[in-house]
């Protein structure tokens, strides 16, 4: 019993973020539906989103790869015209990056296959509950 004071106490601290991850959650959701460019398939796509912030903005950065046949430039145009909502609710509200695998020796880590790995940055920023920590 003298432990429930300070598990409510820790629900009340960790409940902000846990909204928030939520909204992330929801928004990771919404990527993962939006169906890929031709010749273009979802690889690992890594949930835990990072969050960080200063002055109650928080910001966000998604990560997932894609196997694809399509020039970088052609996919980041799909998913920059999409316009998927971002954790406030405002559509395409976020910067996009692409970028390609190397080794040490500068030639792509897929080698001479026909489709190459691609790994996608979604960046934005949203306004966090008051209390998420991770904001300040």
């Amino acid at each position: 019993m003298a432990l429930v004071p300070l598990l409510l106490l820790a629900a009340i601290v960790k409940a902000p973020a846990w909204i928030d991850d939520h909204r992330l959650a929801r928004m990771v959701d919404r990527i993962q539906k939006y169906p890929p460019p031709a010749g273009a398939d979802l690889g690992y796509f890594d949930r835990h989103v990072e969050v960080s912030g200063d002055s109650g903005d928080c910001w966000y950065t998604i990560r997932f790869e894609l196997s694809t046949d399509r020039p970088i430039q052609e996919v980041l145009n799909h998913y920059r015209q999409a316009k998927i909502e971002d954790p406030d609710g405002d559509l395409g509200d976020y910067e996009l990056v692409a970028y390609t695998p190397f080794d040490e020796s500068g030639t792509p880590v897929d080698g001479t296959s026909a489709t190459n790995s691609m790994i996608l940055h979604l960046d934005g920023m949203y306004d966090g509950t008051w209390l998420d920590m991770r904001c300040y």
